[in-house]
């Protein structure tokens, strides 16, 4: 299991210090509106930052819709293109496709053609990112942040409709926690699982040893599911550097009690 922490990329001293091993930023910060020139500069300072961001989160922009009777699928693919090599140019190897503004389903538009959409967005940029060496990780949402692929168990069908190596399903253990979805779930078609994000699954505050929930329960799933990769802390916090080690620590010891 490797620890990473969901931040910028101008913190990963404060992220190191903490003792995470990696960093996963948005893909804003790739400046995919950016013409070269100018991501020539956030490619120079993560060169020389302490931790390396290995994945990046919040795929694609709400304004670019993958759902709805407005879908424009060149101008996604030609932005998936730039983020793709953006992504590999720096190191990162997962992109989370969460992207619940983007992929939403419209009022009264039929969900049905909305998840076939998706399906048709992920496999026109599937051979994208495989040229790139990119994984995109599909990520169920709450049903209170999208109306659209809500569980792992759906995450895994997409993934294994589009039939391709480059797409494969994230499990977040907020968005599990909220609809309530059995770690079974993840276990079944683990094959496709990815990368994880971690954090209270009823607060979203960082995990720590005193806040009543059983981290090893949720770890002793994904190692049944014969997952030991990236976990990525994804919450709220009050104090980063006071909680960060405390957090790894804590999920470490965890991961090794399930």
């Amino acid at each position: 299991m490797k620890l990473g922490l969901c931040t910028q990329i101008t913190n990963d001293k404060a992220a190191e210090d903490a003792g995470f091993e990696y960093i996963e930023p948005t893909v804003a910060e790739l400046l995919p509106g950016k013409p070269d020139a100018e991501f020539a500069k956030v490619r120079e300072s993560i060169a020389g930052a302490n931790l390396k961001p290995e994945a990046f989160n919040c795929f694609i922009p709400g304004e670019l819709k993958i759902t709805g009777p407005n879908v424009d699928l060149d101008a996604l693919k030609e932005y998936v293109t730039v983020v793709c090599r953006r992504a590999a140019g720096v190191g990162a190897g997962v992109i989370v496709f969460g992207s619940g503004g983007a992929r939403g389903v419209p009022e009264g538009f039929p969900f049905d053609q909305a998840m076939g959409q998706v399906g048709e967005f992920l496999q026109a940029i599937a051979p994208i990112a495989e040229a790139k060496g990119i994984t995109i990780a599909v990520e169920p949402l709450c049903t209170r942040e999208c109306n659209i692929i809500n569980l792992v168990k759906e995450g895994y069908e997409l993934a294994g409709r589009a039939n391709h190596a480059a797409i494969r399903a994230l499990a977040d253990l907020y968005h599990v926690g909220q609809e309530n979805e059995p770690y079974e779930n993840i276990i079944a078609g683990s094959e496709l699982l990815a990368h994880v994000h971690i954090a209270h699954p009823v607060t979203r505050m960082c995990p720590l040893p005193d806040d009543g929930f059983d981290y090893s329960s949720f770890f002793r799933a994904l190692q049944q599911a014969d997952y030991d990769g990236r976990i990525s802390v994804e919450s709220a916090w009050e104090d980063l550097a006071a909680q960060g080690p405390v957090v790894v620590e804590h999920l470490k010891a965890e991961w090794e009690k399930a």
